[in-house]
């Protein structure tokens, strides 16, 4: 990668980055000693102490350029181009400030972050409710570091900065030795430490993160450093004009043109390529092929930023599938054969199982302020969709590649008992030695030696990243290779694991902290350090060990939860039309908040729930498919769905639904996914979702709590207070009369279930009159159900819950 771009990205990164310094002091409105503002804010002296006293002196030139950004006219430097060219990608980054509404009340604005989910849906229209700020923290998975809290006091604030700072100043210092690397290790350092704090807090929300602000500086810098000297000037000043609501029309067409565009990169195939299993070895090779997915998302990505000559920087998010960045107008003329390359690339090593499509919208440069820049996201949706409905168009006279005909067919010998597709390479599977269960393909059996046996014992990961190296079709590895990328795993001590491969020839690499990082291991080549949350929990037994875990029936839970109408939520959740307030940086924070909870939050949820028997397919971006002994999953949903309404501030446009299947552990895998989405369809389709679909029906969240509570103490009753088991059978007989002759109408019935519950519950009631306890508990279930048994079906979904629950090995063996 040129200089120049990493220049421009490592200025934008840093323009802002006084603030932080600014904030954490005593006066903070006192510029530092010795330097003369000539004109520019207070901030700016700051950031130049920074670079002066944090950053590595190889890199002041370029990072001081920026600091001149408000007014690069002024700045000593000889070549000022650089400082225009900052001033220009923060005046587009900052479009989100356009809204200019006052933060706080009394115009006394905190230096807090306000949560991104108090902007979307009706918080945004609402002012009158309350708001909720994010913990001035270091990213981390703790409670008190990501969820929601009120206003720290003044003091507390700035010794709050203070820390941040001190963090970054130190990460700052730390030199790889490669000026990309030290780019993207820097960016990193922003991530863990700036993530929190707000870009600016007057007079305008302070919804937008410093880190977030300053990234997407950086990027619009790399885009625009390419245009002539005196474009840059004039959209400066058109800009500027802009703002003060004084632009001429001649400025206004200026701004209408196109600076940067915006790409999609979207991969099919994942549900059919996870999940088209048989079940042998599907334990082993189901969580591998996931995190392959995750790593082959990320290999193209760095294989489009490294042939585009971009950094890391200009990625808006990656996750799930999918990614989305900045890059300069002349990236079109490149797009199109990366297209062909991918596909190609795809074609051999996955044939039409996996496509990788690519889509891209020009950004004029009035298209990144609020109203503006849906417009454009839209376009890119469009083009996306157009390439994956016209799939290989791309690849002209070789698409007869697609419909050639396998030479090989019906061949036993050559059929992968795991994917069920034959490949030349297939080996005996064996669980025993010289017990032979069929065959492996060598796809699949890396996806367990490389990823899937390593990554449960994993807590960091280091991507080695090179030129693309081609490879014939055989390994996980070989399909990273050839974008570029090696994969190597290292424990909690910071041990080398094996299995996996360090790419040839590699030029840097990347270290991935799974977890909240406890130092970081040494490594041979310039790493830069980030953080990327992985819920690897994989117990070390097949899913029929597991199943026998279970309390009460032997069977496994499967667990699929998402985000209701997400879609939506992007599309129109900050307004629509003219008075949408989706900006880059607003979805960028939203995607980034979704991901931090799905791929962090939750891998806590389930350490704290189950320990190690969770087994997680899949949890990221916006939704989650977990497996476990079916006992433990209607309570993980339960506590997933309530953290969730916490961490997006109680937004009610914002909520969660889910869906459970039981399974045996001998079940096809496909066919268990294929349940449990059946099930989170049938809570979607409850009447305003937020629903949990479990034993046949949709509950709400708040009646999902009532029927545990219920569940609960039925256990109670019979485990501990020794009631008996016919309690269980009377009420699901009673509730299923009541079914049968009210017809779903919600008009009070009399009916036989009232006469013969007063008979059985009082006969109960009057048998336990040696058993205080259990005599108060029986009375008080009848309180409830008498006179009307209202709440019968809510009783009889507990009685059949408890029953599984302490359904014994005798009566399961029937």
């Amino acid at each position: 990668m040129e200089d120049r771009v990493i220049f421009a990205a490592l200025a934008g990164l840093l323009h802002d980055v006084g603030k932080i310094e600014q904030r954490a002091q005593d006066a903070p409105w006192n510029p530092p000693e010795g330097y003369n503002p000539e004109g520019q804010p207070v901030h700016a002296g700051w950031t130049e102490y920074f670079i002066q006293h944090s950053v590595p002196a190889a890199y002041h030139r370029p990072a001081l350029q920026g600091v001149y950004h408000h007014r690069p006219e002024d700045s000593p430097a000889e070549d000022r181009r650089l400082g225009w060219v900052v001033s220009l990608a923060d005046k587009l980054s900052a479009g989100e400030r356009a809204d200019d509404e006052p933060a706080g009340p009394g115009n006394r604005p905190p230096q807090q972050m306000l949560s991104i989910f108090d902007r979307v849906g009706a918080y945004r229209d609402r002012p009158g409710l309350a708001h909720h700020y994010l913990p001035l923290s270091e990213l981390r998975l703790a409670r008190e570091a990501l969820f929601p809290v009120g206003q720290s006091s003044p003091d507390d604030t700035r010794r709050l900065y203070e820390a941040l700072r001190d963090r970054l100043r130190e990460e700052a210092r730390n030199d790889p030795g490669d000026a990309e690397t030290y780019l993207e290790n820097l960016l990193g350092a922003f991530q863990r430490n700036a993530w929190s704090i707000p870009s600016a807090y007057y007079h305008s929300m302070p919804d937008v993160s410093l880190y977030d602000h300053a990234r997407m500086t950086a990027a619009l810098a790399v885009c625009v450093d390419e245009l002539p000297d005196q474009q840059i000037i004039r959209l400066v000043e058109a800009l500027r004009a802009d703002f003060a609501h004084a632009a001429t029309p001649e400025q206004k067409t200026m701004l209408d043109a196109p600076v940067a565009l915006l790409v999609g990169g979207d991969i099919s195939g994942i549900q059919s390529f996870i999940y088209t299993l048989s079940a042998r070895r599907a334990a082993q090779t189901l969580r591998g092929r996931s995190f392959y997915l995750q790593l082959l998302n990320e290999a193209i990505l760095r294989y489009v930023l490294r042939e585009l000559g971009i950094p890391l920087t200009n990625v808006i998010y990656a996750g799930g599938g999918h990614f989305y960045l900045l890059a300069p107008l002349s990236a079109a003329k490149k797009l199109p054969d990366l297209q062909r390359q991918i596909t190609r690339t795809l074609l051999k090593h996955h044939g039409t199982g996996l496509y990788m499509a690519l889509g891209w919208a020009e950004v004029p440069a009035s298209g990144f302020s609020i109203g503006r820049f849906s417009r454009t996201w839209d376009r890119m949706h469009a083009a996306l969709r157009r390439v994956k409905q016209q799939k290989y168009r791309e690849l002209g006279e070789d698409l007869r590649e697609v419909f050639r005909v396998q030479p090989h067919g019906g061949n036993q010998e050559k059929l992968c008992s795991v994917c069920g597709e034959e490949k030349e390479d297939c080996q005996p599977l064996e669980d025993e030695p010289g017990e032979e269960l069929g065959r492996i393909c060598g796809l699949c059996a890396s996806f367990f030696r490389a990823f899937g046996r390593r990554l449960p014992e994993a807590s960091y990961a280091l991507l080695t990243l090179g030129a693309p190296q081609p490879r014939e079709a055989g390994s996980a590895l070989d399909v990273l290779a050839e974008f570029g990328l090696g994969i190597q795993f290292y424990d909690a001590n910071r041990r080398l694991l094996p299995d996996g491969a360090e790419l040839p020839g590699a030029e840097r690499g990347v270290l991935w902290a799974l977890d909240d990082p406890r130092g970081w291991p040494e490594v041979s080549l310039p790493a830069a350090r980030g953080l990327r949350y992985t819920v690897n929990r994989v117990p070390h037994e097949t899913f029929d060990k597991l199943q026998e875990r279970s309390h009460g029936m032997k069977r496994l839970g499967v667990l699929r939860m998402d985000v209701d109408d997400l879609g939506a939520l992007f599309r129109a959740g900050f307004g629509e039309g003219e008075k949408s307030i989706a900006t880059v940086a607003r979805l960028s924070t939203l995607s980034f908040q979704l991901s931090v909870f799905f791929e962090g939050w939750v891998k806590r949820i389930c350490e704290e729930v189950s320990g190690d028997r969770i087994y997680a397919v899949y949890s990221g971006g916006d939704d989650l498919f977990l497996i476990a002994p079916w006992h433990l999953v209607p309570g993980l949903a339960r506590r997933i769905a309530e953290d969730f309404s916490q961490y997006a501030s109680a937004n009610p446009d914002v909520h969660i639904s889910g869906g459970m299947a039981f399974i045996h552990g001998k079940y096809p895998v496909y066919q268990a996914a294929e349940d449990a989405h059946d099930a989170l369809e049938q809570a979607k389709q409850r009447p305003g979702k937020r629903s949990f679909a479990f034993l046949g029906e949709a509950w709400g969240w708040d009646e999902f709590a009532a029927l545990e509570q219920r569940f609960t103490t039925l256990v109670q009753v019979i485990q501990e207070q020794g009631g008996p088991h016919s309690l269980l059978q009377v009420l699901q007989r009673l509730a299923d009369l009541y079914r049968s002759r009210r017809g779903g109408g919600n008009r009070p019935l009399w009916g036989p279930w009232m006469w013969l519950g007063d008979y059985q519950l009082k006969r109960m009631i009057e048998q336990a009159k040696n058993k205080p306890d259990l005599r108060a508990s029986l009375q008080e279930i009848y309180a409830e159900l008498s006179p009307l048994y209202h709440s019968l079906p809510l009783w009889g979904k507990a009685a059949r819950w408890a029953q599984l629950y302490l359904r014994n090995d005798k009566e399961e063996s029937r």
